[in-house]
């Protein structure tokens, strides 16, 4: 009797145990399987991440498995299209130097689709496969880097974007290019300052292979800078340099462009601008909020071949997938006006 009792109790508690070990898997990833609305808009989100803390980058490939920059747990993180965790990288091994690589500080990342590369903005531009064996780095050569007070001999790397044969990369006095078939460096657009063709600290980095424009969000100049694969400028929005036209910008951050040229930009700390390739404003989405749908500080951007916006929303510790359509909601006739004032013809 004695010993059917404390059986009994066993199985209880075994399905106890059980139970909680299933609310707690739950809980930790807390993907979102029911479509909620975006607030003002015709568009709904997908589902969202939560494993995460201080999520800085974020982007897709082909087939929408989603790899993020997990910043401030030192590693990236890889989920499948509908949001379920697949693995995680936070060391590789590298074949050539006989090293072990970290990411103490991951940021900007992108992958280039034509080749199956990964390539990952830390204190260096490391390039991977998808699954994350070590392939190479991108260096750069000596007397390139401008003098820095706090740092005279290393590019910083911020994001990275990939046009036709060259990879681009933002850092704080400009841009760095390499060839993307070689990992050698190219070349290097820009200096530190607040004129026409300098750059002062920029972060987001994106390109449209239609158009040939790279845009870059010159953060601490408090303007979006289109250029040309040639390094020209074609149009800036934001602060010039005659006029006391304000910035239209709060913070831009990061930048992605869709499959209609669309330029979606994250502006902390709530929102996203989506202009047009010729720098019209077409929208603005985002409210200030811990709840889904809402924004806080949102980071890295990037649409998807599945026409989903992915969010690097850092100080929510989430990353949020809206589904996007045709529909994006109509600006505020105050704001097409106070964009289309700081908006700037290239006079290089």
């Amino acid at each position: 009797m004695i010993w059917q009792n404390y059986k009994g109790r066993l199985i209880i508690l075994g399905i106890l145990v059980v139970a909680l070990a299933v609310v707690g898997l739950l809980l930790s990833h807390r993907l979102v399987n029911t479509p909620k609305a975006i607030a003002g808009t015709s568009f709904n989100l997908a589902f969202t991440i939560y494993d995460l803390r201080t999520p800085l980058g974020v982007t897709a490939d082909s087939n929408d498995n989603v790899y993020v920059a997990d910043t401030g747990n030192s590693m990236i993180k890889v989920y499948d299209k509908n949001g379920s965790f697949q693995y995680r990288l936070d060391s590789v091994h590298d074949d050539k130097g006989n090293r072990t690589i970290s990411f103490p500080s991951p940021y900007g990342l992108a992958i280039d689709n034509s080749t199956g590369k990964l390539y990952v903005c830390d204190y260096s531009v490391y390039v991977l496969d998808k699954s994350g064996k070590y392939l190479d780095e991108l260096t750069v050569p000596a007397g390139v880097v401008k003098p820095d007070p706090n740092d005279k001999s290393r590019m910083r790397p911020n994001q990275v974007a990939i046009l036709n044969n060259r990879v681009y990369v933002t850092s704080r006095d400009g841009i760095y290019i390499w060839d993307k078939n070689t990992d050698q460096f190219v070349t290097h657009w820009g200096t530190r300052g607040t004129g026409l063709g300098q750059y002062d600290y920029p972060n987001g980095i994106a390109a449209d292979p239609t158009t040939g424009n790279i845009y870059v969000a010159d953060t601490n100049n408090w303007r979006l800078v289109c250029l040309g694969e040639d390094g020209k400028i074609r149009w800036t929005l934001g602060r010039q340099q005659k006029g006391n036209i304000p910035s239209p910008w709060h913070l831009l951050r990061s930048v992605t462009v869709d499959k209609n040229g669309n330029v979606f930009i994250s502006d902390s700390p709530d929102r996203i601008v989506v202009l047009d390739k010729n720098g019209k404003l077409i929208s603005i989405i985002g409210e200030r909020g811990t709840e889904e749908t809402k924004l806080n500080f949102p980071e890295g951007v990037f649409v998807s071949a599945m026409d989903r916006l992915y969010i690097a929303d850092r100080e929510n510790d989430r990353v949020q997938a809206w589904q996007l359509n045709s529909q994006l909601p109509r600006p505020s006739s105050a704001d097409v006006d106070k964009f289309a004032k700081a908006l700037s013809p290239a006079t290089q």
